[in-house]
């Protein structure tokens, strides 16, 4: 936004300026009105500037913008005739002027001896400023605000006869305090622009000054600061330290670097005719020649036709451009060499420049064309399967949730997950919005427990939920180091099936339903896996977790969550029943190599046994026992556990089911049996595993 008394602007104007033409123009321009003040005689207008037009946060910028308007090529020249010859010497001035920092684009310093601030403000001054919402101090700190608003160049002023020895511009090395002229305390991040003398610091570079050299009634002597500094740097200093003023405003979007000198001469002769004194007529300059050479571009009439659907001749072209202060060299008919005007910081681009040929010519005056593109359409990988496993799961029963990317810096010690494993996170975000949200999430564990455990608080034990989303981690192979992949996690707890309608009691989730819910999945993607034994996953209880294999490359991991996670988790004391949980990576899905299988013409027989299991020994374990029987074993699977009566202690009775088919013929009884036979030895002498009687 920018504010500022039209009676200002009109007396800055050579060619007049009318009230309703100016708004009007302004707002044809995207330059909206957002607030209008009356003032008898004088209104203040309030304008939207938006970010890339720095330009039109100063009288002159707007004075200039109408100008454009009325075809007015040549505004008036602002910088006063002041003989203040500019060098390089350093120590020019009473304090010996010392750059220690490439953030200093310009630095232009102007010394005033024998001033007298204890008098009036001009009023026209007074109210100029009051009107654009600014208050006022005194003279000099007034007039440093008038030729802000002027010219659109923040003008710092240090009271000479407080400086201690020299000044030195640099950035600090660690964050560092600083008390600002409100006596507020505030902490510098590294690397912000800090202006000190010998003994104490002086101000922010570009954003706010300090008590030290402060600009008082009593002030005899005075050093002009008129500067330049990078725009990123002032806009990261001004965020992270909350503090904006009406000079990081302008710098954080951009100044010019050649309205440095002006500023400064402006100042110096306001200064010299309302206080007095006489100034040193020989400044300080310091550039870093970055914005010396004009900055110009190729432009072809074909190519602005083209983009603006227009018929314009060479000269209008022209004229348009010059219009808004742009130089125009043409040679051949075609090619049109223009030059940017050195306060237009948002023209990088020849398609910029073609901008301003089509507000010149008037948007409402380019006819509408339908867009003609050929764009074949190419489903994202990602996509589809992130959609196939959504209704997947919707047809199995599961809600979807959506949890934040973000968590708490210490949920890796929640889930007890150890430093050195795969799936431990430390990829903090520099600017987290609280500790709650300042880590990227390595895993969508946190998120689906959190949810869980939300629902267990209000009642709701019996879940089955999903996410799809990504996880985060280092990889130092891998670009700059860090990667992301598309997962997808599951978590499951309390009844799956209640009792009744000739179910005796509740079929509750375990981490054999997770294991089932993996095979599901996997099997609709005809992709082979395999589940291997680890506590490497610190969050799964001892014994009851395992890593998932494709094509012998982990890709996720199965278990029971650890009660003792849980408890980590508010509210997690009220989890009565085990919590399972499945997450692994989907990336590359579509692009597994699938085997054709035919469907069997003859039927499958389907058997279950119920095996007495000493505990510690886990199906992974002692399944491929049964597959490894006979060829006509295909599918091996758990489909209920149980302890209580009538299974001996340190014994889990386990519901295994097994599918035996021959696709060439029909199996008979006794070759089954042989087969069962066969395993049953296996699983007794290898494992103790029998059939519970």
């Amino acid at each position: 936004m920018f504010k500022f008394s039209y009676n200002w602007l009109a007396a800055e104007s050579e060619i007049g300026a009318d009230y309703e033409e100016l708004l009007h123009w302004l707002d044809i321009q995207g330059f909206e009105i957002a607030s209008i003040e009356d003032y008898g005689d004088d209104k203040a207008v309030e304008i939207e500037v938006k970010a890339n037009r720095p330009d039109m946060l100063s009288v002159a910028g707007v004075l200039r913008e109408f100008y454009a308007g009325k075809g007015r090529r040549q505004i008036k020249n602002f910088t006063p005739d002041v003989p203040v010859n500019f060098g390089s010497d350093n120590s020019v001035l009473s304090h010996k002027i010392i750059v220690d920092s490439s953030d200093v684009h310009r630095y232009s310093a102007v010394e005033i001896r024998g001033v007298d601030n204890t008098g009036e403000t001009p009023e026209y001054i007074k109210d100029r400023l009051k009107k654009s919402g600014i208050a006022c101090i005194n003279p000099i700190v007034d007039i440093s605000n008038y030729v802000l608003l002027l010219i659109g160049q923040p003008i710092h002023i240090f009271d000479a006869d407080k400086v201690k020895g020299d000044i030195r511009i640099e950035n600090v090395k660690e964050p560092t305090k600083f008390t600002t002229l409100a006596s507020t305390e505030i902490e510098l991040p590294k690397g912000a622009l800090l202006i000190s003398d010998d003994e104490n610091p002086l101000c922010v570079a570009g954003i706010i000054g300090g008590h030290a050299p402060e600009v008082t009634e009593s002030t005899k002597n005075i050093i002009i600061e008129s500067a330049n500094f990078d725009h990123i740097i002032e806009r990261v200093t001004s965020k992270k330290t909350h503090v904006q003023t009406a000079a990081s405003y302008r710098f954080e979007r951009g100044v010019s670097p050649a309205t440095a000198i002006p500023g400064a001469l402006i100042c110096v002769k306001m200064i010299t005719e309302l206080c007095g004194g006489e100034y040193n007529k020989t400044g300080y300059l310091y550039t870093d020649n970055t914005k010396n050479e004009p900055h110009t571009m190729i432009v072809t009439k074909k190519r602005i036709n083209s983009l603006l659907g227009s018929d314009l001749d060479l000269e209008t072209i022209c004229k348009y451009l010059n219009d808004c202060f742009f130089g125009t060299e043409c040679k051949d008919g075609e090619n049109i060499k223009v030059t940017i005007p050195d306060f237009r910081l948002d023209i990088d681009y020849d398609v910029d420049v073609i901008e301003e040929v089509g507000r010149m010519y008037g948007y409402h005056n380019i006819e509408p064309q339908p867009v003609k593109l050929y764009a074949p359409f190419v489903e994202n990988p990602v996509n589809k399967n992130s959609n196939k496993l959504r209704d997947m799961m919707v047809g199995f029963g599961f809600i979807e949730v959506l949890t934040y990317g973000f968590i708490p810096g210490n949920a890796m010690q929640m889930l007890h997950i150890k430093e050195d494993s795969e799936y431990y996170g430390d990829i903090k975000i520099l600017n987290p919005l609280n500790n709650f949200y300042e880590l990227m999430r390595p895993s969508l564990a946190y998120g689906l427990i959190s949810t869980a455990v939300a629902n267990m608080s209000v009642g709701k034990n019996d879940l089955r939920i999903f996410e799809v989303g990504k996880r985060f981690f280092r990889q130092a192979d891998h670009g700059d180091g860090y990667n992301e992949k598309n997962v997808f996690a599951a978590l499951m707890t309390g009844v799956k099936l209640g009792r009744g309608f000739g179910i005796a009691k509740d079929a509750k989730f375990s981490v054999y339903d997770a294991v089932s819910l993996l095979d599901a999945l996997f099997r609709e993607y005809n992709i082979k896996y395999e589940i291997k034994q680890t506590d490497e996953m610190g969050m799964f209880e001892q014994g009851a977790g395992g890593d998932v294999y494709v094509g012998g490359r982990r890709i996720g991991y199965v278990g029971k969550i650890d009660p003792k996670v849980l408890l980590e988790f508010e509210n997690g004391k009220l989890a009565r029943d085990d919590v399972a949980y499945l997450e692994f990576c989907f990336d590359g899905f579509d692009e597994t190599k699938r085997s054709i299988e035919f469907d069997s013409a003859y039927p499958s027989v389907t058997r279950e046994y119920n095996l007495l299991v000493k505990n510690g020994i886990h199906f992974v374990d002692y399944s491929p026992c049964i597959k490894e029987a006979s060829d006509i074993v295909i599918n091996v699977s758990p489909r209920d556990v149980y302890v209580g009566v009538g299974v001996p202690r340190g014994f889990t009775s386990v519901l295994v089911r097994v599918e035996y088919n021959d696709p060439t013929r029909t199996l008979d009884f006794e070759e089954i049996a042989k087969v069962e036979s066969k395993f049953f030895k296996s699983l007794a002498d290898k494992y103790g595993i029998v059939l519970k009687l």
